[in-house]
Protein backbone atom coordinates (compact mmCIF):
# COMPACT_ATOMS: atom_id res chain seq x y z
CA UNK A 1 0.00 0.00 0.00
CA UNK A 2 1.36 3.56 -0.78
CA UNK A 3 4.41 1.85 -2.11
CA UNK A 4 5.24 0.34 0.62
CA UNK A 5 6.65 -3.10 -0.86
CA UNK A 6 8.21 -1.34 -3.65
CA UNK A 7 10.71 0.14 -0.34
CA UNK A 8 10.97 -3.10 0.80
CA UNK A 9 11.80 -4.91 -2.44
CA UNK A 10 14.53 -1.74 -2.97
CA UNK A 11 15.54 -2.39 1.11
CA UNK A 12 16.10 -5.46 0.65
CA UNK A 13 17.97 -5.34 -2.52
CA UNK A 14 20.15 -2.57 -1.18
CA UNK A 15 21.47 -4.43 1.66
CA UNK A 16 22.48 -7.76 -0.47
CA UNK A 17 23.87 -5.07 -2.42
CA UNK A 18 26.08 -4.31 0.54
CA UNK A 19 26.26 -7.41 2.16
CA UNK A 20 27.76 -9.33 -1.37
CA UNK A 21 30.03 -6.37 -2.23
CA UNK A 22 31.56 -6.80 1.28
CA UNK A 23 32.08 -10.44 1.55
CA UNK A 24 33.38 -10.22 -1.88
CA UNK A 25 35.97 -7.25 -0.81
CA UNK A 26 36.83 -9.03 2.11
CA UNK A 27 37.29 -12.73 0.07
CA UNK A 28 39.51 -10.62 -2.71
CA UNK A 29 41.80 -8.94 -0.01
CA UNK A 30 42.52 -12.70 1.77
CA UNK A 31 43.48 -14.50 -1.73
CA UNK A 32 46.16 -11.65 -2.69
CA UNK A 33 48.06 -12.37 0.92
CA UNK A 34 51.29 -14.17 0.00
CA UNK A 35 52.05 -17.21 2.45
CA UNK A 36 55.76 -16.79 2.43
CA UNK A 37 55.84 -18.38 5.77
CA UNK A 38 59.08 -20.56 5.84
CA UNK A 39 59.60 -19.90 2.04
CA UNK A 40 63.00 -18.36 2.47
CA UNK A 41 64.12 -21.32 3.87
CA UNK A 42 63.04 -23.99 2.34
CA UNK A 43 65.71 -25.30 -0.39
CA UNK A 44 62.84 -27.70 -1.90
CA UNK A 45 60.89 -23.90 -2.76
CA UNK A 46 64.17 -22.30 -4.41
CA UNK A 47 64.75 -25.16 -6.75
CA UNK A 48 61.18 -25.30 -7.55
CA UNK A 49 61.85 -21.14 -8.29
CA UNK A 50 65.19 -21.49 -10.05
CA UNK A 51 63.39 -24.13 -12.34
CA UNK A 52 60.48 -22.51 -13.26
CA UNK A 53 62.56 -18.84 -14.48
CA UNK A 54 65.03 -21.34 -16.24
CA UNK A 55 64.59 -22.12 -20.24
CA UNK A 56 61.85 -20.49 -22.35
CA UNK A 57 58.93 -21.69 -20.07
CA UNK A 58 59.35 -19.34 -18.53
CA UNK A 59 55.17 -17.44 -17.23
CA UNK A 60 54.88 -14.51 -15.89
CA UNK A 61 52.88 -14.42 -12.69
CA UNK A 62 51.42 -11.18 -12.24
CA UNK A 63 48.78 -12.67 -14.95
CA UNK A 64 46.57 -14.05 -11.87
CA UNK A 65 47.35 -11.22 -9.46
CA UNK A 66 46.09 -9.30 -12.56
CA UNK A 67 42.66 -11.37 -13.18
CA UNK A 68 42.54 -11.21 -9.54
CA UNK A 69 42.41 -6.84 -9.66
CA UNK A 70 40.09 -7.29 -12.01
CA UNK A 71 37.36 -8.71 -10.42
CA UNK A 72 38.48 -6.97 -7.07
CA UNK A 73 36.13 -4.24 -9.12
CA UNK A 74 32.82 -6.01 -8.61
CA UNK A 75 32.43 -5.77 -4.49
CA UNK A 76 32.75 -2.05 -5.27
CA UNK A 77 30.08 -2.21 -7.64
CA UNK A 78 27.37 -3.77 -5.44
CA UNK A 79 28.83 -1.56 -2.89
CA UNK A 80 28.10 1.61 -4.54
CA UNK A 81 24.80 -0.35 -5.72
CA UNK A 82 23.00 -0.58 -2.56
CA UNK A 83 24.69 2.42 -1.06
CA UNK A 84 22.80 4.26 -3.56
CA UNK A 85 19.87 2.72 -3.54
CA UNK A 86 20.01 3.52 0.27
CA UNK A 87 20.54 7.01 -0.25
CA UNK A 88 18.28 7.59 -2.78
CA UNK A 89 15.18 6.11 -0.25
CA UNK A 90 16.02 8.42 2.63
CA UNK A 91 17.27 11.13 0.63
CA UNK A 92 14.34 11.31 -1.54
CA UNK A 93 12.16 10.67 1.60
CA UNK A 94 12.95 14.36 3.57
CA UNK A 95 12.00 16.26 0.23
CA UNK A 96 8.60 13.94 -1.03
CA UNK A 97 6.31 13.49 1.32
CA UNK A 98 4.35 10.39 -0.34
CA UNK A 99 8.01 8.47 -0.59
CA UNK A 100 8.42 9.57 3.47
CA UNK A 101 5.06 7.98 4.25
CA UNK A 102 5.91 5.17 2.20
CA UNK A 103 9.47 4.54 3.81
CA UNK A 104 7.72 4.64 7.33
CA UNK A 105 5.05 2.36 6.26
CA UNK A 106 7.65 -0.31 4.49
CA UNK A 107 10.16 -0.14 7.66
CA UNK A 108 9.10 1.51 10.83
CA UNK A 109 5.50 1.05 11.02
CA UNK A 110 6.11 -3.23 11.30
CA UNK A 111 8.24 -2.46 14.25
CA UNK A 112 5.39 -0.59 16.10
CA UNK A 113 2.86 -2.65 15.22
CA UNK A 114 2.85 -4.56 18.37
CA UNK A 115 3.38 -1.75 20.89
CA UNK A 116 -0.15 0.05 19.20
CA UNK A 117 -1.62 -2.87 18.56
CA UNK A 118 -4.22 -1.94 21.46
CA UNK A 119 -3.95 1.81 21.24
CA UNK A 120 -7.27 2.81 19.33
CA UNK A 121 -7.08 6.00 21.19
CA UNK A 122 -4.51 7.21 18.59
CA UNK A 123 -6.65 5.77 15.93
CA UNK A 124 -9.66 7.17 16.72
CA UNK A 125 -8.13 10.70 17.13
CA UNK A 126 -6.73 10.25 13.33
CA UNK A 127 -10.18 9.36 12.26
CA UNK A 128 -12.12 12.26 13.64
CA UNK A 129 -9.63 14.66 12.79
CA UNK A 130 -9.57 14.21 9.01
CA UNK A 131 -13.51 13.78 9.23
CA UNK A 132 -13.04 16.96 10.35
CA UNK A 133 -10.63 18.23 8.04
CA UNK A 134 -10.90 16.74 4.72
CA UNK A 135 -7.98 16.54 2.32
CA UNK A 136 -5.31 17.23 5.00
CA UNK A 137 -2.23 16.52 4.52
CA UNK A 138 0.37 13.59 6.20
CA UNK A 139 2.59 16.41 8.26
CA UNK A 140 -0.77 18.77 8.78
CA UNK A 141 -2.01 15.65 10.35
CA UNK A 142 0.84 14.42 12.13
CA UNK A 143 1.67 18.39 13.61
CA UNK A 144 -2.02 18.80 15.16
CA UNK A 145 -2.06 15.73 17.19
CA UNK A 146 1.42 15.70 17.95
CA UNK A 147 2.01 12.45 16.88
CA UNK A 148 5.43 10.48 15.80
CA UNK A 149 5.83 9.99 11.94
CA UNK A 150 5.74 6.31 12.89
CA UNK A 151 2.98 6.24 14.69
CA UNK A 152 0.85 8.55 12.37
CA UNK A 153 1.82 6.29 9.47
CA UNK A 154 0.81 3.06 11.05
CA UNK A 155 -2.63 4.02 12.17
CA UNK A 156 -3.26 5.87 8.63
CA UNK A 157 -2.16 2.35 6.72
CA UNK A 158 -4.73 0.72 9.46
CA UNK A 159 -7.44 3.26 8.80
CA UNK A 160 -7.21 3.01 4.35
CA UNK A 161 -6.85 -0.62 5.17
CA UNK A 162 -10.17 -0.81 7.03
CA UNK A 163 -11.77 1.41 4.34
CA UNK A 164 -12.65 4.00 7.10
CA UNK A 165 -10.19 6.52 4.90
CA UNK A 166 -9.13 7.51 1.50
CA UNK A 167 -5.73 9.17 0.27
CA UNK A 168 -4.47 10.37 -2.84
CA UNK A 169 -1.31 12.04 -4.02
CA UNK A 170 -1.04 15.90 -4.56
CA UNK A 171 2.16 16.74 -5.69
CA UNK A 172 4.50 16.07 -2.87
CA UNK A 173 1.92 15.38 -0.87
CA UNK A 174 -0.56 12.72 0.35
CA UNK A 175 -3.86 14.01 1.56
CA UNK A 176 -6.79 12.10 3.56
CA UNK A 177 -10.28 11.97 3.86
CA UNK A 178 -13.15 9.68 4.80
CA UNK A 179 -14.17 7.31 2.86
CA UNK A 180 -17.80 8.05 3.64
CA UNK A 181 -17.57 10.89 1.37
CA UNK A 182 -19.70 10.96 -1.89
CA UNK A 183 -17.83 11.21 -5.44
CA UNK A 184 -18.82 14.96 -5.77
CA UNK A 185 -17.23 15.98 -2.27
CA UNK A 186 -14.29 13.40 -3.14
CA UNK A 187 -13.90 15.33 -6.49
CA UNK A 188 -14.12 18.85 -4.37
CA UNK A 189 -12.34 17.65 -1.73
CA UNK A 190 -9.30 15.83 -3.78
CA UNK A 191 -9.20 19.71 -6.65
CA UNK A 192 -10.54 22.47 -4.13
CA UNK A 193 -10.61 25.97 -6.12
CA UNK A 194 -7.74 27.01 -4.21
CA UNK A 195 -4.76 29.00 -5.02
CA UNK A 196 -3.31 28.64 -8.90
CA UNK A 197 -7.27 26.98 -9.54
CA UNK A 198 -8.60 30.44 -7.68
CA UNK A 199 -6.63 32.43 -9.80
CA UNK A 200 -7.50 31.40 -12.91
CA UNK A 201 -11.39 31.56 -12.78
CA UNK A 202 -10.51 35.46 -11.56
CA UNK A 203 -8.53 36.24 -14.72
CA UNK A 204 -10.84 34.38 -16.55
CA UNK A 205 -14.02 36.64 -14.78
CA UNK A 206 -12.03 39.90 -15.51
CA UNK A 207 -12.23 38.38 -19.37
CA UNK A 208 -15.45 37.99 -19.95
CA UNK A 209 -17.33 36.18 -22.31
CA UNK A 210 -14.48 36.10 -24.84
CA UNK A 211 -12.08 34.22 -22.87
CA UNK A 212 -8.40 34.15 -22.55
CA UNK A 213 -6.45 31.41 -24.39
CA UNK A 214 -3.92 29.01 -22.33
CA UNK A 215 -1.13 31.53 -23.65
CA UNK A 216 -2.37 34.23 -22.39
CA UNK A 217 -3.72 32.88 -18.97
CA UNK A 218 -0.04 31.53 -18.62
CA UNK A 219 1.91 35.10 -19.56
CA UNK A 220 -1.03 36.81 -17.09
CA UNK A 221 -0.28 34.50 -14.18
CA UNK A 222 3.81 33.42 -14.97
CA UNK A 223 2.87 30.13 -15.00
CA UNK A 224 4.59 27.21 -16.84
CA UNK A 225 3.13 25.47 -19.89
CA UNK A 226 2.56 21.79 -17.90
CA UNK A 227 1.70 23.61 -14.74
CA UNK A 228 -1.22 25.51 -16.54
CA UNK A 229 -2.26 22.58 -18.91
CA UNK A 230 -3.03 20.60 -15.65
CA UNK A 231 -5.23 23.07 -13.57
CA UNK A 232 -7.22 23.80 -16.71
CA UNK A 233 -7.72 20.38 -17.53
CA UNK A 234 -9.12 20.35 -13.57
CA UNK A 235 -10.97 23.21 -13.76
CA UNK A 236 -12.65 21.50 -17.32
CA UNK A 237 -13.43 18.48 -15.90
CA UNK A 238 -15.25 19.74 -12.67
CA UNK A 239 -17.49 22.33 -15.63
CA UNK A 240 -15.89 25.47 -13.77
CA UNK A 241 -14.69 26.49 -17.48
CA UNK A 242 -15.51 25.77 -20.80
CA UNK A 243 -14.28 26.45 -24.25
CA UNK A 244 -15.53 29.62 -26.50
CA UNK A 245 -15.03 27.89 -29.80
CA UNK A 246 -15.54 24.70 -30.66
CA UNK A 247 -11.95 24.35 -32.00
CA UNK A 248 -8.76 22.51 -30.19
CA UNK A 249 -7.17 25.90 -29.07
CA UNK A 250 -10.27 27.58 -28.47
CA UNK A 251 -10.07 30.34 -25.51
CA UNK A 252 -11.48 29.66 -22.12
CA UNK A 253 -14.28 31.14 -20.11
CA UNK A 254 -16.04 30.76 -17.04
CA UNK A 255 -19.51 28.90 -17.05
CA UNK A 256 -22.22 28.91 -14.67
CA UNK A 257 -20.66 26.72 -12.05
CA UNK A 258 -17.10 28.99 -11.93
CA UNK A 259 -18.77 32.30 -11.28
CA UNK A 260 -21.01 30.58 -8.43
CA UNK A 261 -17.38 29.40 -7.11
CA UNK A 262 -16.35 33.01 -7.15
CA UNK A 263 -19.43 34.71 -5.67
CA UNK A 264 -19.17 31.71 -2.98
CA UNK A 265 -15.40 32.66 -2.36
CA UNK A 266 -15.44 36.16 -2.51
CA UNK A 267 -18.83 35.80 0.41
CA UNK A 268 -16.75 33.92 2.49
Amino acid sequence: MNGSWVVRFLFIAAISSLVFGLSGDNQSISTNVPNDEGAAFSPEGFDEATESTSGNDFEPKYSEDAEQGSNGSEPNYFIGLGGGILAALFLGSGVFEVLKIAVLMALFTPLISKKSRNDELNRGRILGFIEGNAGIHFSALRDGLQLANGVTAYHLQMLETQNEIISWRDGKLRRYAAAHLSVEQRAAVAHPVIGTRLAILETLSRAGQLGLSNAQIAEQLQLSRQLLSYHIKSLSDESFIEKVLPKRRSPWALTTNGQEILVQRNTA
